[in-house]
């Protein structure tokens, strides 16, 4: 497709009291006026893994720092659950969830819980879908921030709940909360890669994202759904992003990524065939992990099918999106990273793990359910879980992973589901 012109961005800035912010505040509150927004303090655009057949090593690229955060109000899980052994880990039970193809992007477990259960569901036991994911059916929204401009939120401990917000949501503080709300999104095109909701910012920590719609009204292969660093995103549902999720430490900071993805669904992300970090179009991936230690997904359902953006030319992957769950260390290297009970399927490869610029690569995949809908290279030939370099990567877990209509166990070679490149 044509190039997209960049539009000038607009942001609105949100000192918000520490105080849950309540639907018949926002309805007419007053917000700082907007200003115009440069490129200062954003990052460049990401460059990500490539989709060629042959090669899936990473090309080098800077990503978006993320973290955890907890709810206080609805999640009772501690910080410290992030911090799991990689070393010699425990074989978890595997679960016995309510098993759906993968291909089908409305499969859901049934019967489906009421809004009020979902938080003492446990990831990883039920098959996330659009009924149980997202906003909470019932909710009366609130319309907020209806011009589109950028909210950037500067003050510790800010609550989002209920609300139908427009533009892009740039987080600059600690222990901020989003929730039960209808993200669309800018009205503008980015001028780098960002998200509907950007944790890149040094001050971020403890950022809870959960239950919320996410779906650009206007996607952009510079827009993605969260990413950054020290998050938690619970039961979100998203798609027609660019990637849906984006997760990296702090280029410059700390080595902790600091995040946990648990029983969201991501589905249907949005192809380019201009973007300007690949000649082949857009490589959209469901969770892109590119750095960084202490990250958790759990539980999540992934569904790497792509559909055309507005004005793009053909996918050269037909409708298949680049990878559903991606491990890679073009950023930073992984540590305590762990992948488990996750439905994933569809686009080039499930989950791909690449020892990038590193000399290896050390994470946890384990009791996955895998779907049988890749992209086919060829007579056939297509890759479940891709490991790059045998020799260069330390998977624990591996032989646990289950193909999620039969519930076989995985096993090596071209028709097993485990495939290496070399």
């Amino acid at each position: 497709m044509a190039r997209q012109t960049a539009e000038k961005n607009g942001r609105i800035a949100l000192p918000f009291s520490a105080s849950i912010i309540t639907a018949a505040a926002l309805a007419l509150a007053g917000c700082a006026q907007p200003a115009s927004m440069g490129t200062a303090g954003l990052v460049p655009p990401d460059i990500q893994s490539s989709q060629d057949a042959s090669d899936i090593a990473e090309k080098p690229g800077t990503p978006k720092p993320s973290a955890t955060a907890e709810d206080a109000a609805g999640d009772a899980d501690s910080a410290s659950s992030l911090v799991t052994e990689e070393a010699a880990p425990a074989e978890a039970a595997v679960p016995a969830p309510t098993l759906m193809p993968q291909g089908n992007i409305k499969a859901s477990a049934a019967p489906q819980p009421a809004a009020a259960e979902r938080t003492a569901l446990v990831p990883g036991t039920y098959q996330p879908s659009a009924e149980n994911t997202g906003v909470p059916a019932g909710t009366a929204l609130v319309p907020y921030n209806t011009s589109g401009a950028d909210l950037v939120i500067t003050r510790d401990g800010t609550v989002l709940d209920g609300l139908e917000i427009y533009g892009d949501i740039k987080v600059r503080a600690a222990n901020v909360t989003i929730k039960n709300s209808r993200l669309h999104g800018g009205r503008h095109i980015p001028g780098s890669n960002t998200g509907i909701i950007d944790a890149n910012n040094a001050a971020v920590a403890n950022l809870v994202v959960h239950d919320n719609t996410i779906i650009p009204d206007k996607p952009s292969y510079y827009r993605d759904g969260i990413v950054g660093h020290d998050y938690a995103a619970l039961r979100n549902h998203i798609q027609r992003t660019n990637d849906g999720l984006g997760i990296f430490n702090r280029p410059g900071g700390p080595a902790a990524a600091n995040v946990r993805a648990e029983a969201n669904y991501i589905h249907s992300l949005t192809y380019w065939s201009y973007d300007p970090a690949h000649s082949d179009g857009t490589h959209n991936d469901g969770i892109q992990v590119q750095g960084g230690e202490n990250i958790r997904l759990a539980g999540n359902n992934v569904v790497a099918n792509a559909v055309l953006g507005e004005g793009s030319g053909p996918n050269p992957r037909g409708d298949h999106a680049g990878i559903g769950i991606m491990l890679q260390q073009n950023v930073a290297k992984l540590a305590n990273v762990v992948v488990e009970n996750n439905w994933v399927d569809d686009g080039q490869t499930s989950i791909n793990i690449a020892h990038g610029k590193y000399a290896n690569i050390t994470v946890t995949v384990r009791s996955n359910y895998l779907g049988r809908n890749q992209y086919d290279f060829g007579n056939g030939s297509t890759y479940p879980i891709r490991i790059i370099s045998r020799a260069a990567s330390t998977v624990y877990g591996l032989d646990s992973n289950r193909w999620a209509d039969t519930l076989a166990l995985l096993v090596e070679g071209r028709d097993g589901g485990i495939r290496y490149n070399s």
